[in-house]
């Protein structure tokens, strides 16, 4: 049961001090205005349901009225602490179990756990009959790591409401799991769960603070016996699956399957987290199969048709792919909008653009909207239509990250076509509005690179720099325009080496560091570094730096074994043709 009081009525005692009365009674005084539906539906221990008769009368004094209102106003402030020690108190004065269980009701919500439980225990003394104190006051005792104390109250409870046991054991598993002593929770759990041998949430308790020592025979155990008794409760197995993948997702996996071999009935939410998991074990071909099988006992369920459609477009099955996601679609699968664009990067990959033209002009506003407008610009700007994709994605973007993101897309599109000087001038206006970005410096970086002006880009790499000094990209980028248009090689390599020691393995950083001690004569050194990037990324810029060194340290058969097989991939290649020309080779 969870108290809310800040978001209750003033019940009772405000409907009592807004009468006339002048003794604490029942709510149906004569004097007293009826209250409303809402008043009568939220507050069950007021109206008829009360037993009045166990209630005190008492004088409505100053002190209990400033006491209440005070309060009540304090608490609506975020006092909600104070309102609980006052409250209390009267509690004591006036033996009311109403105010005994305001008091625990604002302890509890302002976590004074110490108040609560003299408040709970005060409103269980005052009003023997009601089980939620009882409830309240062992879980506030748990909560407070009071495992002695708490263990009567649990035994009581479970006498006074065996129906209730399978709650109060839930409620178990998930309180003692957070104890500091877990040994002497574990052992208060298998105290009250050796007399419920066949109650399935018992078990689970079990389960759980064996959990927290470690005790996987115990575990396993356990989970044997609620195969048997409760094979259809998909809780435990759940939360154990949840445990394990936070700990290695491959025993998850294991588990998961295992249960569900024995467990036919399981429900589908269960059933479904097992390719889930083999997808965030990057195990697609399994996953798909496992998502196929639940697909063909339901064959119209959109989640399972949306899943089966991407894991078919991961595994490139475009034709597959089209007709899941085609389908999930029909099925009103909530995401519709990233089905529609991603039914757009299949059309695409089919070279069907009229399709994906279609797809994309179909998304709606909202988060899908804007890569949608981004896919058709770059379908124009394909199709030799620059200025139309520019123009198309002008007025998109919603605040600084996605205008940067849009003048970004326009700037390399400008690239691409080789309109340097316009790719350019759309940065350069960006970084008017938004001087210190880091992604518009180091995209016109790389364009002032490519117009030759070194200035400039030095210029935007040491400002992005002062941004970001560790940035290994940007430190990168500075060495290697350095290395590459200028004679500073020695500062070129100083840049590199900070950039390699923060990425070591990045195959981009690699070939820089390649590029300079080739710059520096240090070519054997060089060469090492480009076959470790080259073996990491079949990149034709490093193709081309690598069968320079190899043909400047006398190796020509191999230099143009790597060019020509570069070449294959990648015909258009500048690095790779401007290497060739200098070289005088066809």
């Amino acid at each position: 049961m969870r108290m809310t009081p800040l978001n209750r009525p003033i019940s009772l005692l405000l409907v009592l001090l807004l009468s006339a009365c002048t003794t604490l009674k029942s709510p149906l005084h004569s004097n007293a205005p009826a209250p409303s539906n809402a008043e009568a539906a939220d507050d069950e221990a007021t109206a008829s349901a009360e037993d009045t008769a166990n209630l005190p009368r008492l004088e409505l004094t100053p002190q209990i009225v400033y006491g209440v209102l005070a309060s009540e106003i304090a608490a609506q402030r975020g006092a909600a602490g104070s309102s609980a020690v006052t409250y209390l108190d009267l509690a004591r004065q006036t033996k009311d179990p109403r105010l005994a269980q305001r008091a625990a009701e604002f302890a509890l919500f302002s976590g004074q756990l110490k108040e609560a439980s003299a408040a709970l225990a005060l409103w269980m003394e005052l009003d023997p009959s009601s089980q939620v104190p009882r409830e309240q006051l062992f879980i506030t005792m748990l909560r407070s790591g009071k495992l002695a104390e708490s263990e009567p109250l649990v035994e009581d409870l479970l006498k006074r409401e065996p129906q209730r046991a399978p709650d109060i054991f839930v409620q178990l598993a998930r309180l003692t799991a957070r104890q500091s002593d877990k040994q002497a929770a574990s052992a208060l759990v298998n105290r009250l769960a050796s007399r419920y041998p066949e109650l399935p949430e018992a078990r689970f308790a079990v389960i759980a603070v064996a959990a927290e020592i470690n005790d996987e025979a115990t575990i396993q155990r356990e989970f044997d016996r609620l195969a048997q008794i409760a094979p259809k409760w998909d809780l435990p197995v759940a939360w154990q699956t949840d445990r394990l993948r936070r700990i290695r997702l491959d025993q998850a996996i294991d588990f998961l399957q295992r249960e569900l071999q024995r467990r036919p009935d399981a429900g589908l939410e269960l059933r479904t987290a097992y390719p889930r998991l083999l997808v965030g074990a990057k195990r697609f071909v399994e996953a798909r199969s496992a998502f196929e099988a639940l697909l063909k006992q339901n064959p119209d369920n959109p989640e399972l048709l949306y899943a089966t459609g991407l894991l078919a477009y991961q595994l490139r099955d475009l034709d597959a792919a089209d007709q899941r996601l085609s389908a999930a679609l029909q099925q009103k699968h909530p995401e519709a909008d990233f089905i529609r664009f991603t039914l757009g990067q299949v059309a695409e990959d089919r070279q069907d653009k009229s399709a994906a033209y279609r797809w994309y002009e179909s998304v709606g506003k909202g988060p899908q909207y804007l890569p949608a407008q981004a896919r058709l610009a770059a379908l124009d700007a394909a199709d030799g239509k620059l200025d139309q994709a520019l123009q198309r994605l002008a007025p998109l973007g919603e605040g600084e990250q996605e205008k940067v993101q849009v003048a970004m897309q326009q700037a390399e599109m400008a690239r691409n076509a080789k309109r340097y000087d316009l790719s350019y001038r759309i940065l350069t206006q960006a970084l008017e509005s938004w001087p210190r970005s880091p992604e518009l410096l180091y995209d016109r970086a790389l364009v002032s690179d490519q117009l030759g002006n070194l200035g400039d880009a030095e210029r935007d790499l040491k400002a992005l720099l002062k941004e970001k000094p560790d940035d290994p990209q940007a430190l990168n980028a500075l060495g290697y325009t350095l290395a590459n248009r200028s004679s500073r090689h020695l500062e070129a390599l100083a840049y590199i080496e900070k950039a390699l020691k923060a990425d070591p393995d990045n195959p981009m950083i690699l070939d820089s560091m390649g590029w300079v001690l080739f710059k520096l004569g240090r070519n054997e050194a060089a060469l090492k570094y480009l076959e470790r990037s080259y073996a990491a990324m079949q990149d034709s810029e490093v193709a081309a730096h690598m069968g320079e060194v190899m043909w400047r340290l006398g190796r020509k058969q191999e230099a143009l074994g790597v060019w020509n097989r570069a070449l294959a991939r990648d015909p258009g290649n500048e690095a790779l043709q401007d290497v060739l020309k200098r070289f005088r080779l066809p």
